[in-house]
């Protein structure tokens, strides 16, 4: 099986995966891409190669985005306040980072996306969903 072959069947895999989730699974798949593309980032600027660091900070960032879109705000709630602050201050140290190629900044971004992950699973999996 060829490159092509392989990245059309998980392409196809990716999207099923995603239009049969539940919201709250959509949510966990974003925050997990979002680990992902800053790990990318982070091996990327280790390999000098900037454009695909930049690539996957962008990537990081769109993701981020669409977390912080998926807030309720309709619902006043400490959480979403929070959530929102948070997703502000990980877009700013993603920006901050790929301006400056700085590899420092991305493992403490890692983290806190780590501990989101494994925060939401949790409350997912206590409401049964």
């Amino acid at each position: 099986m060829d490159v092509k072959q392989r990245q059309k069947q998980r392409d196809f895999y990716l999207k099923n995966q995603v239009l049969t989730a539940s919201p709250n699974k959509l949510i966990s798949l974003l925050i997990s891409g979002g680990i992902k593309a800053i790990k990318l980032a982070e091996t990327s600027l280790d390999q000098n190669d900037m454009v695909k660091a930049n690539h996957e900070l962008l990537r990081a960032q769109d993701i981020v985005d669409e977390l912080k879109f998926s807030l309720d705000h309709s619902v006043e709630s400490q959480i979403t306040v929070d959530l929102d602050r948070l997703y502000n201050f990980i877009t700013q140290q993603l920006v901050a980072a790929n301006v400056s190629k700085d590899q420092e900044k991305l493992p403490p971004i890692v983290k806190l996306l780590e501990e989101l992950l494994e925060t939401w699973n949790e409350v997912s999996q206590k409401q049964n969903i």
